[in-house]
């Protein structure tokens, strides 16, 4: 019986041994296409394409959700049309379309990856506001 054991564990122990070895160089691909998935190396063009595609789908969908006809309304938005502005260090951004103004944060970097906003506050300017007035000042009382 003892050389039963002797000799399946002789057997069985250099097969298991280049089982696991071949298995070893599946766990670092994994690791790599991770890393490559996650860190992206992307071209100034690819980074300004996502970018524009991001704030257009962005604006898209919010207003879709606020005007009475969103596909006449919406048909011709371009990049062009937005104005955009991001504090530096964040992937929060302003941005102005017409009288309409947005905050848009967004989970990740919107330059390197195709992503919709986390969290978004909408305004609509009145018309006739001039925000460089001091329309809401309190007026001084002697």
């Amino acid at each position: 019986m003892k050389r039963v054991w002797i000799l399946s564990i002789l057997v069985l122990l250099p097969v298991s041994f280049v089982y696991a070895q071949q298995n070893a160089g599946l766990a670092e691909e994994f690791t790599k296409l991770e890393d490559y998935l996650r860190n992206p190396k992307l071209t100034e063009d690819q980074k300004k394409k996502n970018f524009e595609t991001n704030m257009v789908s962005s604006v898209r969908s919010t207003l879709s959700k606020r005007l009475s006809n969103p596909k006449r309304d919406l048909k011709d938005l371009k990049f062009q049309d937005l104005q955009t502005e991001r504090p530096e260090g964040t992937n929060t951004f302003f941005v102005k379309y017409k009288n309409f103004y947005f905050q848009y944060q967004f989970p990740v970097d919107p330059e390197t990856y195709i992503t919709s906003p986390s969290e978004e506050i909408v305004l609509e300017k009145p018309d006739g506001l001039d925000l460089g007035s001091n329309a809401h000042k309190e007026e001084k009382k002697n």
